[in-house]
């Protein structure tokens, strides 16, 4: 399954049977799983039944919008009659009663779940969860695969399925994507309803879909977003007219400069400088731009993320020997912090706000590294930039937390590899409700460049199953 959900789809009107593609797509994954440790569940009987409904719609002619399209759901989304266990120890086998909104939306859509996918505890805690085990990268199994939503990054890159619905609270769409050479959408707070979901991060957290191309992550967007009456973040929105035409004239891209490319390989930086050539001879007008509270966000959103985190999970307290040891150190992080300090952090979001309003007050998108180094390394999860060696954490999430503290929109867009041979990344940011542009400047960046469609190997598929350390599904 080597194409995107545009090309499956084509294949299925030319004659290509849904059935077959959802049976093979779980064999995939079967396969993917058993080398890289990606999948809580297969959802086999669910799956298939669909896939006969799918292939009864496209034979009398009344295909829906995402018709017989296999998709993979990250294990903290609700999918009916499933259990949710958010890769955690203390959540029960109970199944789901509901899905989540946007599974019900895509599953309305034609769409067809075929997995819940790994993840850290509660989408919060370390790379090397308790339970089911940390997630290898396809490019490279000795890399990690994640963010939070490492399993479902990791089942598309592997060519499992053409898309995936993961979480964002401070870069996990962005992040895996970019470590897995995929396109992932974290859109404006509140325009895609969280409504069965497992809460993380009540100020700061999205959905949003990881994709092989910009073209389906607009078109996912755009079933995705609106209001759903329950909650109370996702309120009305403007409408979403996805751009038309192949140049880029009247579009001002900023290239933020300073602390963001302090920290960043030389890998990541030359994939910025091409893609804001390639978007300069598209017709875009490229301009520098400087973000100056930009050294303090990575602190100050975790700071935010990890009270925040602690709201959700002290009912827990009593359990918490049961939980991923990160997950505590962070929860207790959160708990000792002061009221005063969160609500600092919290008038901190309103200067960062400004900042980026007189950023966009000059151009229509700011164009920052989605990280600033290649996959990191497991097990300890180190980066590497330029040669030297790095926590994960004092790195990762440099630039995407920009977007979970102002609400404003990123895609993350592969630019090319590095000298190791793994995915680099680019983000482009634009206003709240401007997720159109950016949409738009990175299909023109994808019909220009070949890098999207570039697929892992699969020889090392089948060369370190033995080194997973997780539970293979039933």
């Amino acid at each position: 399954m080597n194409g995107d959900t545009h090309d499956l789809l084509e294949a299925y009107r030319a004659g290509a049977d849904p059935r077959e593609t959802v049976a093979g797509s779980l064999a995939r994954l079967r396969d993917v799983h058993e080398a890289l440790n990606t999948t809580i569940a297969f959802l086999d009987d669910r799956a298939l039944a669909a896939a006969e409904e799918s292939a009864r719609r496209w034979a009398s002619g009344t295909p829906r919008v995402l018709e017989g399209v296999p998709f993979a759901v990250k294990d903290v989304i609700d999918v009916a009659g499933v259990p949710t266990t958010g890769g955690s120890w203390v959540c029960d086998d109970a199944p789901a009663a509901r899905s989540a909104e946007v599974v019900r939306r895509l599953e309305a859509a034609g769409a067809i779940a075929v997995s819940k996918d790994t993840t850290t505890e509660f989408a919060v805690g370390g790379p090397n969860p308790p339970r089911f085990g940390t997630t290898r990268n396809p490019w490279d199994p000795q890399r990690w695969a994640g963010g939070s939503s490492m399993g479902t990054a990791a089942a598309v890159a592997a060519r499992a399925v053409p898309f995936g619905l993961g979480t964002d609270v401070g870069g996990s769409v962005r992040l895996p994507s970019a470590w897995c050479g995929l396109t992932g959408l974290k859109p404006t707070s509140g325009a895609i309803p969280r409504t069965g979901v497992i809460p993380l991060s009540w100020t700061a957290e999205t959905v949003g879909p990881l994709c092989r191309s910009a073209r389906d992550v607009e078109l996912l967007f755009g079933l995705l977003r609106g209001p759903d009456g329950v909650d109370p973040r996702a309120t009305a929105l403007p409408p979403f007219i996805p751009a038309t035409g192949d140049d880029l004239r009247g579009v001002r891209v900023a290239v933020v400069g300073g602390y963001l490319t302090e920290m960043c390989d030389g890998a990541v930086r030359s994939g910025i400088d091409e893609m804001a050539g390639v978007l300069a001879d598209a017709g875009a007008e490229i301009v520098d731009a400087d973000i100056p509270s930009a050294s303090e966000v990575l602190a100050i959103g975790y700071r935010i993320v990890w009270v925040e985190a602690a709201s959700v999970h002290r009912v827990n307290a009593a359990r918490w020997s049961e939980y991923d040891p990160v997950l505590v150190s962070r929860i207790s992080q959160g708990i000792a912090t002061p009221a005063v300090d969160y609500l600092l952090a919290q008038q901190f979001r309103v200067r960062l706000q400004r900042e980026l309003d007189e950023v966009f007050a000059h151009a229509d998108l700011v164009l920052v590294a989605t990280c600033p180094s290649t996959a990191p390394r497991l097990p300890e999860a180190t980066v590497v930039v330029d040669g030297e060696e790095f926590p994960l954490y004092a790195a990762q999430s440099r630039s995407t937390m920009l977007g979970n503290l102002t609400g404003a929109p990123g895609l993350a867009v592969p630019t090319g590899f590095a000298p190791d041979g793994l995915p680099v990344s680019a983000q482009l940011m634009a206003p709240p409700h401007q997720e159109a542009t950016a949409l738009r400047a990175a299909r023109v960046f994808q019909e220009r460049t070949a890098h999207h469609l570039a697929v892992p190997s699969g020889a090392e598929l089948s060369d370190v199953s033995s080194g997973v350390r997780g539970t293979t599904p039933d």
